[in-house]
């Protein structure tokens, strides 16, 4: 067990549907369960709950790099490399793997946490000013001052205390008396009896007290001095400072970092126990800066658990520092823990872990209503992890500083470490071996240091290295000592010395890395007289490696700056970002190997930073490494990347293109980019083939939302208000003059688009058309209509501009090319005979809206790119896709509570369908009635479909309470609500309205489930209330029924007031075949209040602007029942 901080160059970058002729197959359906996080610079990404890449949603016209890099997934913006490379933003901003593991998807929070120098900063970034903050840091903040994620640590006796020799140190007389040990944890039980009187002092550096509510401290704190009966401490006459930084399972970097400076510099610990850590780190993070700081300064040892990742992650933050003594997890039998973190440290190879103790199954004391699935008795518990580990150092480190109190921690250390017990296990494992304090306090012959790390030996090798050991002997007669390695021919040591009495001698240990490369780890042992010396050296002897150096020129023939390329190595798969300088030029050096090498050449705007190309070249080739290699990329050798929809009014919106070679499933390395569908887009191929290649290109196209007839093309910007439908015949004038009444021109250069669109509506302007770059949008709608135009366009002020608008597309494309082991040139020319053809309908809850139509083609199980589009509702239109199974989900909640009202957390979550070639299809979105699902997407699709299910003593329940009839399966609302489950009358327990879980012993009884949820901010549904009886003494889906509801709605999920209306409501059940015998319906017009029956026609009833509920009641032949209420179900009109 283990507590894991949150501590981030480089390779990336709702409705149904049925068929409409009986001939057609049901679109076949799964489902995911998927999170978006925010990252630093504004860009999204969307990852499945395991964490693995799905898609990214980036800000438009900006490349990513996405890579694998020690099996963590990276997605850097292009904007953010040179700032990650030259050390200025901390790359854990981009790790996707970790900010997932860390917990920070936008469900979860809406802040992005920083640290300044060490402390949380009060600035933490809101993820709706993401972008906009990111521009201004880009140019402002972070030449200045490097800029780090606020991340997290995690939490990671009897027999193990004898185990490490502390009996034997306790007979020599030193128990930790006199030593004070710091505990920085999740606090302690004040109330527990082995740890009376043992701590002096305590605080708090968390929101929730010193008093330990999770346990972890408290035995990390008895094992180090605890004085119980059966199970002590190892320095079980040390005096403890507990310092609380944990909260549940995370400790934030801030509260660490305060807590360390607190316990070194306040207290004056002499030994700090940190049982916690964050992720894989070279040393540089600020957690492992803050150990070496304070070691340095106060003397005082940082005792840290390695980590709990295995053989999958190397030791953690902040064990790596140089000064940590970092403490990997014997068992109990003396072999390492399957799940202790191995070495070496990320980047240079330097020797970690340091030392093993046993951490496996260590009974110590437990704090009071804690560890219940740990319990031994009701004051200890039994915990594994290196976590248990590290408090046996720690404690030994106290008795040893006893023992020589005016030892330095290094000194403590290197003692500690050489004077272990053997373990037949490699020093990435295991360090020098199992800690034994009782020879530590006895043995009068030390080493210098407890490692040796010779670290990277860069290729080309042309001469030996010399390290050197220096044995020191503090007793009255010389000691001759053999000296033996297991490290191999690269390396020697002489075969023996004497260490003069109150003397010291060194023993060089001498690496001649011409015998040969790799990786190097072992052991040199001198012994002798009773002597035992181990150190730890390690080595890693680079293998020969050359110069991969690019050029770019761009298609005017000049060199691209400020670019970059994936470079993928082909036989490890490993990537890496080689950037592109101001000149043009990149270079690095790299293993022999085949690589490939992915692009995009972006050619700007003169002058201007959004990333917004006037041409784009796609560049995919092999080049094989075997001495230094120069690579020309010339944008004027590449040829076109053309589409062509089959109608003639219609246009390309945006392409959504991802070159990438697979890695593993969620591991992508390649480039991804969205472009504008105006921006001419060609590929670019080199070398030997590249069969691996994936290139996937999707769009968005239809005919324009605004135009100027037979004119020059114009587009909306992203975020821009409409103008009303029509033409509009528009004065022009340039800002600066009178704009009052008119179409404001305003020449730019990248000034802020919101900014401008106010001060222009301000002086009167009924639109501005925007001469220049577009940056990219912050999500919020512009002030006025803002609508794009190329500057050479308008380089003569027109008088007048006559510009006609459209409310939505009648028509629309959303496509889907994959291309494997090539560039797809040329043009592909798409026939409607060969995409499917979906009628849509999108509906509102009355008032005129928009929704976001979010599209993703599913390739092989996984997500492929991104097709967004805004759309006004209500509307019936046109859909075309190209055939295959597409995702689609994010319907924005503005069209539910119509007019303006600004809800934007009404989602829906739709599951997968399939299109067939020439397949006709009609879908209706966001129609009335919603009420719960329990089958389908719930609050996010889950992979089972969700429901209502036992398994054991276990009953779940995963609910989507305002769903959708037919395709679109949930609707995301914020709101209130519960669910409770009661047998046979008795309460046994309340849950979030969407999921929880009950224990229910399996037996037979009658079974009540009520949901209760309300969603006032929206027009419909705004309360369901729904009573299930049923059985519940099987294992699997259980017998609930299901209310469907089909009423024939119009757009704005409303019927004439008045007018009877044909309906139809079904009972289904979940779990097998029902046979309905009992369905009762009643409608209300008055909210509730009264009732009446309901066959098949809702009767006339109630008033123009008011609303209809209904309640079913139904009972199958079973016995099962269900009793639905939806207030306001839908509106009259």
């Amino acid at each position: 067990m283990r507590l894991a901080r949150c501590f981030v160059i480089t390779a990336l970058a709702a409705g149904l549907l049925s068929p409409a002729t009986a001939a057609q197959a049901e679109p076949s359906r799964t489902t995911q369960k998927t999170s978006a996080i925010t990252l630093i610079s504004g860009d999204k990404v969307v990852v499945d709950e395991r964490g693995e890449l799905v898609r990214v949603e980036g800000r438009p016209g900006v490349q990513f790099a996405q890579y694998v890099q020690n099996d963590h997934q990276y997605v850097v913006p292009a904007d953010a490399i040179d700032a990650v490379s030259q050390d200025r933003v901390d790359k854990r901003f981009f790790d996707i793997t970790s900010l997932h593991a860390y917990g920070y998807t936008d469900d979860k929070i809406d802040r992005i946490p920083l640290l300044n120098n060490g402390f949380r900063a009060a600035g933490a970034v809101p993820k709706k000013d993401a972008a906009q903050q990111w521009t201004a840091r880009r140019t402002s903040a972070l030449r200045a001052e490097k800029l780090w994620l606020d991340g997290k640590s995690q939490i990671s006796l009897n027999e193990s205390v004898p185990m490490v020799g502390a009996p034997a140190a306790w007979q020599s007389g030193f128990d930790g008396t006199g030593v004070t040990v710091a505990v920085l944890d999740t606090g302690y039980d004040q109330k527990h009896p082995e740890l009376a009187g043992v701590v002096s002092v305590s605080k708090d550096f968390t929101p929730s007290g010193i008093q330990d509510d999770i346990g972890h401290g408290t035995h990390v704190a008895a094992t180090v001095a605890g004085r119980g009966g059966q199970y002590v401490g190892v320095a079980k006459g040390a005096s403890l400072a507990v310092g609380r930084v944990c909260e549940a399972s995370y400790c934030f970097d801030s509260a660490v970092i305060a807590g360390m400076e607190w316990a070194a510099r306040e207290v004056k610990a002499k030994v700090v126990n940190m049982s916690l850590g964050g992720d894989q780190s070279d040393g540089s993070d600020p957690l492992s800066r803050k150990v070496d700081e304070l070691t340095a300064e106060t003397g005082a040892l940082f005792v840290v658990a390695a980590g709990n990742a295995g053989t999958f992650r190397k030791v953690s933050s902040p064990a790596v520092a140089d000064s940590a003594l970092a403490v990997a997890n014997l068992t109990k039998h003396g072999a390492v823990e399957e799940m202790s973190s191995r070495g070496p440290r990320l980047g240079d190879h330097a020797v970690k872990p340091d030392i093993a103790a046993p951490g496996t199954d260590i009974v110590a004391a437990r704090a009071e209503n804690t560890l219940w699935e740990h319990v031994v008795d009701d004051l200890h518990a039994r915990l594994t992890g290196t976590s248990m580990a590290a408090p046996h150092v720690a404690g030994a480190a106290a008795v040893l500083a006893q023992r020589n109190p005016s030892w330095t921690a290094a000194e403590l250390k290197a003692h500690l470490m050489a004077t272990v017990k053997p373990v037949a296990d490699s020093p990435v494992s295991v360090g020098t071996g199992l800690l034994d304090v009782g020879r530590a306090v006895t043995q009068q012959v030390r080493a210098s240091t407890g490692s040796l790390s010779f670290g990277l030996l860069e290729w080309p090798h042309t001469r030996t290295f010399t390290k050197t050991i220096t044995y020191s002997n503090a007793g009255a007669e010389p000691v001759s000592l053999t000296v033996q390695h297991n490290l191999g021919a690269d390396f020697a040591v002489p075969s023996s010395v004497t260490v003069p009495p109150k003397g010291s001698v060194g023993v060089d240990v001498v690496l001649d890395p011409s015998k040969g490369n790799g990786t190097f780890f072992g052991h040199v042992k001198a012994s002798g007289a009773g002597v035992e010396l181990t150190t730890s050296v390690g080595a890693y002897v680079q293998e020969e490696r050359h110069a991969l150096t690019l050029s770019m020129i761009g298609r005017d023939g000049k060199p691209v700056p400020n670019e970059f390329a994936v470079v993928v190595n082909m036989t490890t798969k490993e990537a890496s970002v080689l950037s592109i300088g101001p000149d043009g030029t990149g270079s690095a050096r790299l293993p022999v190997a085949d690589y490939a090498v992915l692009s995009r050449i972006d050619e700007l705007t003169p002058n201007y930073d959004w990333f917004v190309p006037v041409a784009a070249t796609d560049v995919a080739g092999r080049v094989s490494l075997a001495a230094d290699v120069s690579v020309t990329l010339d944008a004027r050798q590449g040829k076109q990347i053309g589409v062509e929809l089959p109608e003639r009014d219609s246009e390309v919106w945006y392409r959504d293109a991802q070159l990438r070679v697979p890695f593993a499933p969620g591991k992508i390395s390649g480039v991804a980019s969205i472009i504008d569908g105006r921006v001419p887009l060609y590929g670019l191929s080199f070398g030997a083939p590249l069969p691996e290649l994936t290139y996937d290109s999707g769009l968005k196209g239809g005919q324009p939302l605004v135009s100027v007839p037979g004119g020059f093309p114009v587009r909306y910007y992203e975020s821009s208000r409409y103008l009303p439908p029509g033409e509009h015949r528009l004065d022009v004038a340039e800002r600066g003059s009178d704009v009052r009444g008119k179409l404001a021109l305003v020449r730019t250069a990248g000034e802020d688009v919101y900014a401008v669109a106010q001060a222009m509506k301000d002086a009167g302007a009924v639109a501005v058309l925007w001469a220049g770059p577009v940056p990219f949008a912050y999500g919020e709608q512009t002030a006025i209509p803002v609508i794009a135009a190329a500057e050479h366009h308008v380089a003569v002020t027109p008088a007048k501009l006559t510009l006609r608008a459209i409310a939505g597309s009648p028509v629309s494309y959303t496509l889907f090319l994959q291309n494997k082991g090539a560039l797809p040139f040329g043009v592909k020319k798409f026939r409607h005979s060969e995409l499917a053809q979906v009628k849509a309908r999108y509906h509102t809850s009355g008032g005129d809206g928009s929704v976001n139509q979010r599209n993703n083609p599913v390739v092989n199980g996984a997500i492929g790119v991104t097709l967004d589009e805004r759309l006004s509702a209500p509307a019936e239109r046109t859909e075309y896709f190209t055939p295959g199974t597409w995702f689609q989900e994010g319907f924005d909640g503005r069209a539910f509570g119509g007019g303006d009202d600004p809800i934007t957390t009404s989602w829906a979550h739709v599951v997968p369908v399939t299109f067939q070639a020439g397949g006709r299809y009609e879908r209706t979105n966001l129609r009335a009635v919603t009420s719960p699902r329990l089958g389908g997407a719930s609050l996010v699709p889950w992979a089972d479909g969700g429901g209502v299910e036992r398994a054991g003593d276990l009953i779940t329940t995963r609910i989507s309470p305002f769903g959708g009839s037919g395709w679109v399966e949930n609707w995301r609302q914020t709101g209130g609500g519960y669910v409770e489950l009661l047998r046979d009358g008795v309460t046994l327990g309340f849950s979030d309205v969407r999921q929880g879980s009950f224990h229910a012993p399996a037996r037979d009884g009658r079974y009540k489930l009520v949901l209760d949820a309300s969603r006032e901010s929206l027009a419909l549904s705004t309360n369901v209330k729904t009573t299930w009886e049923f059985s519940a003494s099987a294992d699997g889906k259980l017998p609930l029924l299901e209310v469907g509801y089909s009423v024939p709605l119009d757009l704005r999920n409303s019927w004439k007031a008045g007018a009877p209306m044909p309906v139809k409501f079904t009972a289904t059940r979940q779990a097998g075949k029902a046979t309905v015998r009992s369905l009762q319906a009643y409608a209300s017009f008055d909210d509730g209040v009264t009732w009446t029956p309901v066959k098949s026609i809702v009767p006339p009833g109630g008033k123009a602007g008011g609303f209809v509920s209904l309640r079913v009641v139904a009972a199958d032949a079973d016995g099962n029942t269900v009793d639905q209420t939806v207030l306001r179900a839908y509106r009259l009109r």
